[in-house]
């Protein structure tokens, strides 16, 4: 991608919450297909749409898979190809694009056509379908031409109704597979793309990409179709993972760590989406160990719940800014004349502390699990034995640690801040640690804010490397390693030349740069 142009439309446009310009206000072209019902089963692809920015056809299709709470469910997802102008011949691989944490449903996928923006991070995974942007591509780069499915997660699109089970990766992860087997199998046979359709190249591969809540859905994505056996079906090569939640128990322990610094969540619409997406799991759907005996008044300050967040998630129809302004607004206003009412559990910004937000009880729980674990970052912690709220989320959290159990056998691109916080950089660490030297790739250079690392992980160049390093089957991290011929340049860690590709430091192999650190 020419990041001077993507950079640039960033400036002018926003990042992803002011949704600054729509397609219509960029000339794109949307038209109206019928939905058409394949056996009963999902539907054909309908609602199409195509812009001559990228060369990129897309259309929406229904798919059945499996509820959060184990029941049958149609969603939705979004499937982008090139378009006739770009003179592809094949399909280069398949694209999963995992999108981040959204609160208002005109942000998810399939509704891109009449409310989408071209800084969401829907539409910079949508890219790898075409020509991207600048001087068109060579028809061999893997970024390109590519068949990109991006699902709408439960209780986004056809499902909005429903609560979206949020950090429930186990339930998201096998929703997301299914819409990508259904994809592809819609993609060879729909009448719809006839025009368009182009086979797969012999060596084509799946890539799994996303940032934020994107980044956890990726990786767990990529973990279910290894520990299913689905990763030779699908042609697997790995996944790039941005800023992820991969270990949200830890995460909690880290915002109340901040909390008794004096630190502000930033995102307080995060701990009621996450409660909610618990509470809504039974253990078919990879949530709690058990029915939960408790309700979301367990866990959050009545006042607090107060503000009406509930109904502005439940509505969907709000993004996570309107609802941060929402709350500076009522910090401003107060309530029924008394404006004092609200500043005991938000602050100025429409921020505020974690123990203003929670159950007292619960958040003691917490913090008493820090006192006992100052090492969270680095060393397991033992499972509660107990039935109170705050040992059952805990259960709820650690059940849904992306890294217990599971050493990929493919590898995992990882990205993160350093300066993270929403999103810890503790998680990228936490994943590195578990996973070891052998199935890893990650560039951790980065010490920007959460939305500014996302910019960066959209429009810079290193995602691109990721993709070209994670399709070089001849190459791969495996094949560098040890390497000495002349199109291969090493690096050590600390910038000096070294004889052969090592496990800490920089390859360059074809003109292409590769970085390996921890």
């Amino acid at each position: 991608m020419n990041k001077a142009i993507l950079s640039l439309i960033v400036a002018l446009t926003g990042i992803q919450g002011s949704w600054a310009q729509t397609i219509k206000d960029m000339g794109l072209f949307t038209a109206s297909i019928a939905r058409q019902t394949a056996n009963g089963e999902g539907s054909g692809f309908y609602d199409k749409g195509t812009s001559g920015l990228i060369d990129v056809w897309w259309f929406t299709y229904d798919y059945p898979s499996v509820s959060a709470d184990g029941q049958p469910v149609m969603l939705s997802a979004m499937a982008c190809m090139p378009n006739d102008r770009t003179g592809a011949s094949v399909i280069n691989n398949v694209v999963v694009g995992c999108h981040a944490t959204i609160t208002d449903n005109a942000q998810c996928p399939t509704e891109f056509n009449r409310t989408g923006s071209i800084t969401s991070d829907v539409f910079m995974m949508m890219y790898h379908a075409g020509v991207g942007f600048g001087a068109k591509p060579d028809e061999a780069d893997p970024c390109y031409y590519n068949l990109v499915i991006l699902p709408d997660y439960e209780g986004y699109g056809i499902t909005a109704d429903r609560t979206h089970p949020y950090l429930c990766e186990g339930a998201t992860a096998q929703q997301v597979v299914d819409a990508v087997r259904y994809g592809i199998e819609l993609y060879q046979d729909d009448e719809q793309v006839k025009r368009v359709r182009r086979p797969f190249r012999d060596n084509w591969h799946t890539i799994i990409e996303g940032y934020s809540q994107g980044g956890a859905v990726a990786m767990a994505t990529q973990r279910h179709i290894e520990q299913n056996g689905l990763a030779e079906e699908l042609h697997l090569a790995g996944s790039i993972c941005g800023d992820g939640p991969y270990d949200p128990l830890a995460t909690m322990l880290y915002y109340v760590e901040q909390d008794a610094q004096g630190h502000e969540l930033s995102m307080p619409v995060v701990v009621p989406l996450m409660l909610q997406g618990l509470l809504a799991v039974t253990p078919a759907g990879g949530g709690a160990s058990n029915t939960p005996p408790y309700t979301i008044d367990d866990f959050l300050n009545p006042r607090f719940l107060a503000t009406g967040i509930l109904d502005w998630l439940a509505e969907k129809a709000m993004t996570t800014d309107d609802i941060t302004k929402a709350l500076r607004n009522l910090y401003a206003e107060g309530k029924d004349g008394d404006r004092e009412y609200y500043r005991s559990v938000l602050t100025s910004s429409g921020r505020a502390y974690l123990k203003d937000i929670m159950n007292a009880s619960v958040y003691e729980y917490f913090k008493s699990l820090l006192q006992c674990h100052p090492d969270y970052t680095t060393h397991p912690i033992a499972k509660p034995e107990g039935g109170s709220a705050g040992e059952w989320l805990h259960m709820a959290l650690e059940e849904n640690v992306l890294t217990n159990g599971w050493t990929p056998d493919h590898p995992v691109c990882l990205f993160h801040s350093t300066a993270d916080d929403v999103v810890p950089y503790l998680n990228s660490q936490r994943a590195r640690a578990s996973f070891g030297d052998e199935a890893k790739w990650f560039e951790s250079a980065l010490n920007g804010s959460h939305v500014g690392t996302g910019v960066e992980f959209f429009t810079g160049s290193v995602r691109d490397d990721c993709f070209r390093l994670l399709t070089e089957s001849h190459v791969g991290i495996e094949g560098l390693v040890g390497q000495t011929e002349r199109s291969l340049h090493c690096y050590d860690a600390a910038g000096c030349p070294a004889g052969t590709a090592r496990r800490h430091g920089v390859c360059i192999h074809h003109g292409w740069k590769h970085l390996f650190a921890n």
